[in-house]
């Protein structure tokens, strides 16, 4: 789960939103929406929204309240969960041993 900070609250369900939570995206969402990008991996602003809806729980009416600033901040938070994971360092304990 990502929380992103929003520079201007916006209106979702009847409250005011100061922070906005993303769900990790799953096949099933992939599937359904397709991938928020093209070949050029270029965020496609249709398909960020949408995005936004589903893995933000939120209206459509609520995504066109984000300022500029805000929608670009959050697509790249989407995006983030396209790359690659960063790998986690072994510790002393798990680290191969010479024999």
């Amino acid at each position: 789960m990502k929380e992103i900070k929003l520079s201007q609250p916006i209106m979702a369900h009847g409250n005011e939103l100061h922070v906005l939570e993303l769900k990790e995206p799953t096949v099933k969402d992939i599937k359904k929406l397709g991938f928020p990008f093209d070949s050029q991996m270029i965020g496609d602003p249709k398909k960020v929204a949408d995005y936004i809806v589903a893995l933000g729980n939120v209206t459509p009416s609520s995504v066109e309240q984000l300022t500029p600033y805000d929608f670009l901040m959050i697509t790249g938070e989407i995006m983030m969960f396209f790359g690659p994971k960063e790998k986690v360092e072994n510790t002393a304990e798990e680290q191969p041993t010479a024999e």
